[in-house]
């Protein structure tokens, strides 16, 4: 055999050994146990100087925003209105991911634009079948408002986490827990003579330290029930508010952020929840 005929049989060989592997890794793919199907996004446009409401068929159980200059909140009374808004006129492009209740996933492509199309939505599920499973034996809302109740009551649990500014107040006084549920204390504080209306009125955890050549990460909180009024702080007044939240601990690197934003106003607060104090949580008695 010349040298020619061996280089011709060395690469057929070659060719029939590439040929058996790819066969067999296609073999593999199709003896997957599991398939994938895509879900599909539906684009959303929002605005910083409109809202736009998002009514789900069942109340909203989980929220993840693609980035921090999403700003989102549960309506206030009800559960399954979602509030959107963007933070910035210079917001790029991003995605809104949302779990209802029966565990339905609903996933949108947000885009800015300063007169969105829509601004009051009703979302319809495409599909019967739910994508997300909750645990067995969740606490029934009638539960959960009593604790509220008792909470709402108790004397202050911890040194006040606050900040203070244009003499009005956000303080959290007291952590505590029962079963699987987290209940933030929260004085609310108006001492001027202007009424104060709440935009937004949420908690998310978000990293301690912001890198400029990365995005900021934050994954919302959302209540599972809220004990007072957050929609208005009346002039001339204090409350004590009580928000139930599924328990959770946090990251190192990061903290609880709780942040309360005014109505077509600066008067905006936020304090910063350490994983230490949410660790010694106290019993609800």
């Amino acid at each position: 055999m010349n040298s020619n005929q061996l280089t011709k049989w060395t690469v057929t060989l070659m060719l029939v050994g590439i040929t058996s592997l790819v066969g067999r890794s296609v073999q593999a793919q199709s003896n997957s146990s599991f398939t994938t199907q895509a879900i599909p996004s539906v684009s959303l446009q929002i605005s910083e100087q409109l809202t736009t409401n998002l009514i789900f068929p069942q109340a909203i159980k989980s929220v993840d925003r693609g980035n921090r200059e999403i700003m989102v909140q549960r309506a206030n009374t009800v559960e399954n209105v979602l509030q959107v808004k963007a933070e910035t006129s210079e917001m790029n492009n991003s995605n809104l991911t949302v779990i209802t209740s029966d565990g339905k996933f609903y996933s949108f492509k947000v885009s800015y634009s300063a007169n969105p199309q829509q601004l009051n939505l009703t979302v319809i599920p495409g599909s019967k079948k739910p994508a997300a499973e909750f645990p067995k034996g969740t606490s029934n809302e009638v539960a959960v408002l009593e604790t509220a109740q008792k909470v709402a009551v108790k004397n202050r649990q911890i040194k006040p986490i606050r900040q203070r500014k244009y003499m009005t107040g956000l303080s959290l006084t007291g952590i505590y827990i029962e079963e699987d549920l987290l209940y933030f204390q929260i004085r609310l504080e108006n001492q001027t003579n202007i009424t104060y209306d709440v935009e937004q009125f949420r908690f998310f955890i978000r990293d301690n330290r912001k890198d400029k050549r990365t995005a900021v990460q934050e994954l919302e909180q959302i209540p599972i029930q809220i004990l007072g009024n957050t929609a208005q702080i009346p002039a001339q007044s204090t409350q004590t508010i009580v928000v139930a939240l599924p328990k959770f601990t946090i990251p190192d690197q990061k903290h609880l952020g709780i942040e309360l934003m005014e109505q077509q106003g600066g008067r905006h607060l936020k304090i910063k929840v350490k994983n230490n104090h949410i660790i010694h949580a106290a019993v609800v008695e």
